[in-house]
């Protein structure tokens, strides 16, 4: 898999701005508290590097990636967690490549 420099620049942006979050979530942890606001900034800032790190072969590879994103949203929404999401990500990608989804 090949990213084009334009792609790595986007996710590159897009891991600066998770950090950005992050950091500006402490920084108003502060003077706000554990407010209920900082603590939905703090906790979906990880997901957003994620999604900037998969986004590259989901949109330049098809199929089977789309296949996996697919999976990933479902599982993590059913077992509550990242584990189960990235587990069954993998899982579906694996299979979905060995039956023959590019």
């Amino acid at each position: 898999m090949t990213a084009s420099p334009e792609n790595l620049v986007a996710i590159f942006v897009m891991a600066l701005a998770a950090l950005g979050a992050k950091g500006g979530g402490f920084f108003l942890m502060r003077w706000l508290g554990k407010h209920r606001l900082v603590a939905a900034w703090l906790d979906h800032a990880p997901g957003a590097v994620m999604v900037s790190a998969a986004i590259v072969p989901i949109v330049q590879s098809g199929g089977a990636y789309w296949l996996g994103a697919a999976a990933a949203v479902i599982a993590t929404r059913l077992a509550g967690g990242f584990t189960g999401g990235l587990f069954a990500a993998i899982g579906a990608v694996a299979l979905a490549r060995w039956a023959g989804l590019g």
